[in-house]
């Protein structure tokens, strides 16, 4: 039988470790010099301190784009309608307008008031078709949509709103928010039907 002591000495000589070094002590770090920790530390800020600028970036980024769209949209709209002689103080509710105004006629009507985005269409400019999303009306309706400043134009509902967030209950064509005049990304309408 073998000593404890001998299968020891013959474990430590087999890994080449030897006893002293696994008991070392680190060496003490010299005044002014920077440790490892706060050294990652200082590249994990530098890193995340750039992906805040990135994303920043790519926020102003796409709002100028959004506030191009739409400024162009609705540069569009003023352009079409000066070229067909109308005066552009008064807004022309749309196509729609006399399909709404028979439905008037023969039914009472709900009002619901809500918050609205816009989706791209390339109806409408020419044509004054303008067209809304919404979950809340059956699609094929026609709705008048009046601002808050009490511009008005007739839209159909043409489909429903994708499940995005609940905080919008309507979309409407880019081509009636610059009729309208609006533009922010996001807007209160009332809508009548």
């Amino acid at each position: 039988m073998r000593k404890r002591g001998s299968t020891v000495k013959t474990a430590t000589a087999k890994n080449k470790i030897s006893p002293k070094k696994s008991i070392r002590k680190r060496p003490a770090q010299k005044k002014g010099s920077v440790k490892r920790k706060s050294n990652y530390r200082s590249k994990y800020m530098a890193v995340k301190k750039v992906d805040t600028v990135r994303q920043n970036t790519l926020q102003v980024i796409s709002s100028n784009k959004e506030k191009a769209r739409i400024n162009d949209s609705f540069h569009n709209a003023l352009i079409s309608r000066q070229g067909e002689g109308v005066n552009t103080t008064k807004v022309d509710e749309g196509y729609f307008a006399t399909l709404f105004s028979d439905q008037k006629k023969s039914a009472s009507f709900q009002t619901l008031d809500g918050t609205a985005s816009v989706f791209k269409s390339i109806s409408g400019w020419q044509d004054k078709k303008f067209y809304i999303l919404t979950n809340e009306i059956p699609i094929g309706t026609i709705v008048k949509i009046t601002t808050a400043d009490f511009k008005t134009i007739c839209a159909k509902v043409i489909n429903a709103l994708p499940d995005v967030s609940n905080s919008i209950q309507y979309r409407l064509s880019d081509a009636a928010v610059a009729i309208l005049g609006i533009t922010n990304k996001t807007f209160q309408i009332t809508v009548t039907y």
